[in-house]
């Protein structure tokens, strides 16, 4: 079974890009960036200052974050004036200071002046170059995002369809069928996707979450449909610790049905745990192994391919 991973949802003072005046049409192709998935951690490597290092590649967290070491390794300087609040699966907000890198680049994506919060990474594997950051979707969310980690990539696109006749999302020729989870189902909570799902007959709302290694649903959501926490406590488990949390208890529950969209999973064994979060479950790495997934920024809609 996979571990439970750390759950983080940062608000970051980084800024978008602002649209592009009198384009009506936009669908270009910005980058494409390598994806590596070491036991279902979704990584990819980049370059802030000249120094290289993996970043956490994280669809559930608000904003991005560094790592104390990254601070002392690449000689970056807390700005004491940049205070973020960074919230745990704890559901509290601990402030953390912030440092400003003049220069990221991730695979062929350049930013300048971005804002990281500094903050630990609990769990994190063992890679070359080491994990010292998380890149989130107050980077993420600036583009479309094509993931298709089944081919171990992820390809950043500007869209903007201001009017009927521009192209429209997905870029994806060739491949049937397509299974679209429209804004009428997606809705955004903050910058971060969540879309509806069916477990055992009841309704619930999922987070597209990267950054978490397997799905997770909340313990409330189980306790509203029924399940006690004497069941519960009769399944296999652990403990975990998310950023700014104490060890927190998992159990492996074994349900009936599990159906997102069209797709029907039959006795999936998921994860309960406690989540602060308006979420009822969490799609983590092992969701996006096995898809081809659309995050459409600019439109508000998922598009799949299984």
């Amino acid at each position: 079974m996979k571990c439970l991973p750390a759950l983080v949802m940062i608000f970051s003072a980084a800024l978008a890009p602002p649209a592009k005046a009198g384009t009506l049409c936009q669908f270009q192709h910005v980058a494409t960036i390598a994806l590596h998935n070491n036991d279902y951690t979704i990584s990819t490597q980049g370059i802030i200052n000249g120094h290289n290092l993996s970043f956490l590649v994280d669809t559930g967290s608000e904003g991005s974050l560094l790592t104390p070491e990254a601070l002392t390794l690449f000689d970056l300087v807390p700005d004491p004036l940049l205070k973020t609040i960074i919230s745990g699966p704890d559901g509290k907000g601990h402030v953390v200071p912030g440092t400003t890198v003049s220069s990221l680049m991730v695979g062929g994506l350049h930013l300048d002046n971005v804002i990281f919060p500094v903050g630990e990474i609990p769990g994190a594997p063992l890679l070359h170059p080491p994990l010292l950051g998380l890149i989130g979707m107050d980077v993420l969310g600036r583009y479309d995002l094509d993931f298709d980690l089944p081919h171990n990539r992820l390809s950043f696109w500007e869209v903007r369809s201001d009017s009927l006749l521009c192209k429209h999302p997905p870029d994806w020729s060739g491949l049937t069928p397509v299974t679209t989870i429209r804004s009428l189902d997606a809705r955004r909570e903050g910058r971060r996707f969540m879309i509806p799902f069916m477990l055992d007959g009841h309704k619930g709302t999922a987070l597209l979450d990267s950054g978490a290694r397997s799905h997770i649903v909340s313990l409330s959501f189980v306790h509203k449909i029924g399940l006690s926490d004497e069941a519960l406590a009769q399944d296999p488990g652990g403990y975990s610790a998310g950023i700014g949390s104490r060890e927190r208890r998992y159990q492996w529950h074994k349900f009936q049905q599990l159906r997102i969209g069209h797709e029907v999973t039959n006795t999936p064994t998921l994860t309960i745990a406690p989540m602060d979060s308006h979420a009822d479950m969490l799609l983590g790495a092992d969701w996006f192994t096995t898809h081809h997934i659309w995050i459409s920024n600019a439109d508000g809609q998922i598009y799949l391919h299984p």
